[in-house]
């Protein structure tokens, strides 16, 4: 273990490689909450300002920037496109709902455009879930407002929330792909180390030293995965109670996939080291590698669909098949279920590994 001890102190005693492997990932996935901004401007007019009306709101929040405007304004401001959507709630829209009358909301919106209509369609799924909550209960209003408020408590009258699941999904696998693309990145550090061990020729010391070079190797790249599992659990920590990312219950599952795709950074770091002869060689041939991997792979942005020469392309790299392991994980798939996605990300563990060691296996003749 003196080898695998050694590397590790060697990594983190350097401040910079430190704060590259611990924090680059961090910093590079906040790019995720940023590219998932809502985009749809709206604007909400609550005369009414019941809990219902309000929790109506604040969820039409998640998936738009609400504003404010005046009713006297609605006309102009949608011309102008400085509002996309207005939802007006008159006085006493809650009391009709739950009487099960009809009217006492509005929805004003640019008619040529499409951008208002996920936020038009969750209103009406919203308000037809709560007029189904009214009638079972009865038209009472404290069982109305009691059933409404276990609507996320999956009570026997759960209304379907695939509107919020959906988005909360994107932005989860946005952020996990930015994750997978700094996991690449900061596996440029594996290749480095190994390009300086071979340029100053400690490989070579080693066949002098009472250790063979498999064990060497191995605890050399031993010491690498280590570092990832480390990274990589920093980034579940901040991911899950931190950012408080939407996990679906997978987070174990997902840690332990991305574990598992750990190999495939440090077998591409090993395998880099061995296609280049010096660290400008290593970093530019890498980052040349690794833009094309994160797009065809699906992890800047959703490839699904485009064309099939780019979704062909795309099961040609091991970030695709990570990123459709995540995916499934969050839609209620278990990690034993992904036997097709982890074999084949072994796999490419398995060729990076051997292309890396087939040079080394020169190197050491």
């Amino acid at each position: 273990m003196t080898v695998f001890l050694n590397y590790l102190k060697r990594i983190f005693r350097n401040k910079v490689q430190a704060f590259f492997i611990l924090l680059f990932p961090l910093l590079f996935m906040t790019i995720g909450f940023v590219s998932n901004e809502p985009a749809l401007k709206a604007a909400v007019i609550d005369n009414d300002r019941t809990p219902f009306t309000t929790d109506l709101v604040r969820q039409l929040g998640s998936m738009a920037n609400i504003g404010t405007v005046r009713e006297d304004e609605i006309e102009q401001k949608l011309r102008s496109l400085n509002v996309e959507y207005v939802l007006v709630i008159e006085p006493g829209f809650t009391e009709r709902l739950i009487r099960g009358e009809s009217g006492g909301i509005t929805g004003y919106a640019v008619k040529e455009s499409n951008v208002s209509k996920p936020a038009s369609s969750f209103i009406e799924q919203r308000l037809g879930a709560a007029r189904a909550v009214a009638a079972a209960v009865g038209r009472d209003p404290d069982a109305f407002y009691k059933e409404m408020a276990n609507y996320d408590e999956r009570s026997s009258l759960q209304l379907n929330a695939h509107t919020f699941k959906d988005v909360q999904t994107k932005e989860t696998s946005t952020v996990i792909g930015l994750v997978v693309v700094a996991m690449l990145y900061t596996a440029l550090i594996v290749s480095l180390h190994v390009l300086i061990n071979r340029n100053n020729h400690t490989l070579h010391r080693t066949l002098a030293a009472p250790v063979t070079m498999r064990r060497y190797m191995l605890q050399m790249i031993g010491s690498f995965v280590a570092v990832a599992w480390i990274q990589i659990t920093i980034v579940m920590v901040f991911m899950k109670w931190v950012f408080n990312l939407y996990f679906g219950g997978a987070e174990w599952d997902i840690y332990g996939l991305l574990l598992i795709f750990s190999l495939v950074g440090v077998s591409f770091g090993v395998a880099i080291s061995s296609l280049t002869r010096n660290m400008v060689q290593a970093c530019l041939f890498g980052i040349c590698i690794i833009v094309p991997l994160a797009m065809l792979g699906g992890a800047y942005f959703p490839i699904e669909g485009k064309s099939d020469v780019i979704d062909s392309l795309s099961k040609l790299t091991p970030v695709s098949w990570v990123m459709g392991g995540v995916k499934k994980l969050l839609s209620g798939a278990s990690l034993i279920s992904l036997g097709q996605e982890i074999s084949i990300v072994l796999m490419f563990a398995v060729v990076f590994f051997l292309i890396g060691t087939f040079k080394k296996a020169d190197t050491a003749k």
